[in-house]
């Protein structure tokens, strides 16, 4: 009888997905062109990543970008993973640099084995889990992947209901941007409401090529983020094991205020509490 696989291999291959919140494949090329808002979080995340860092892990990596940022500040030679649902952006980040571990899969159950120093979910990504009960989950396995003392740091939106609850424009442009050949595009939203019940904020994102304003031939994105309140938060933190170090208002490390746009958090592991 063959030895049982190591739970990191089990989790990937049975893709036992909390959430489907993977960009249409046809997206992934234009991934990184398409965030314009990168500079911040790439400030923000290498500064975590210092020399005494041997190990980290991006929940939601993407193609990798952020990812080899923080992996050029830390020790030489040290570990590093990545985990996202989207193949093609995996098969991106693995082309980029085949030397580091990077596997499709879940961020409620990142389909790899601690410890690491560092683990890191940026650009809200955490929002994509809608139900508490699975944000819970992704918190206790983030603990259990902590070394003793690991820091584990995010960043989402601070929940503003007078903005949340509209009125809504029927269409408007989200972003534009250009691809590595200069050509322009645009993202039209649509489709935008947000349910109390719920608290997740639904909007639908078409491409469209900025020349002729057609909308392109590829799957629109349909977007859902949960709301998560400071107090939701910093309770299922604490039900973790993770105790918070710092809460900042944006990725500048400015204050937390009652009208900030995000919460950033950077938390740790305290054994002694899980």
């Amino acid at each position: 009888m063959s030895a049982e696989p190591p739970k990191a291999a089990r989790k990937e291959a049975g893709r036992d997905m909390a959430h489907d919140s993977a960009w249409p494949e046809g997206w992934a090329t234009l991934y990184d062109a398409m965030d314009v808002d990168r500079a911040p979080h790439l400030t923000f995340y290498t500064r975590l990543t210092t020399p005494e860092v041997t190990s980290i892990l991006d929940l939601g990596c993407g193609t990798g970008s952020i990812t080899l940022a923080m992996a050029e500040r830390m020790a030489p030679g040290g570990r590093v993973a990545g985990v996202d649902l989207s193949p093609r952006m995996i098969e991106i980040a693995r082309t980029r640099a085949p030397e580091h571990e990077w596997r499709i899969g879940d961020i409620a159950e990142p389909p790899v084995d601690g410890p690491f120093d560092l683990i890191v979910c940026c650009f809200h990504t955490l929002q994509a889990l809608e139900e508490e009960e699975t944000l819970a989950k992704c918190f206790a396995n983030v603990a259990d992947l902590l070394a003793p003392g690991g820091r584990f740091a995010f960043d989402i939106y601070r929940p503003n209901l007078e903005w949340l609850t509209g009125p809504w424009e029927g269409t408007s442009v989200a972003r534009r941007f250009e691809d590595e050949q200069g050509r322009p595009f645009h993202v039209v939203e649509s489709d935008t409401h947000y349910d109390t019940d719920t608290r997740v904020l639904t909007s639908t994102w078409t491409l469209h090529d900025s020349t002729t304003d057609e909308a392109l031939p590829l799957a629109p994105i349909v977007q859902r983020v949960r709301q998560y309140f400071p107090e939701d938060i910093e309770r299922l933190l604490a039900g973790a094991g993770l105790t918070i170090d710092a809460r900042y208002g944006d990725l500048l490390g400015g204050p937390y205020k009652d009208d900030s746009k995000l919460q950033v958090y950077v938390s740790r592991h305290s054994p002694s509490q899980s």
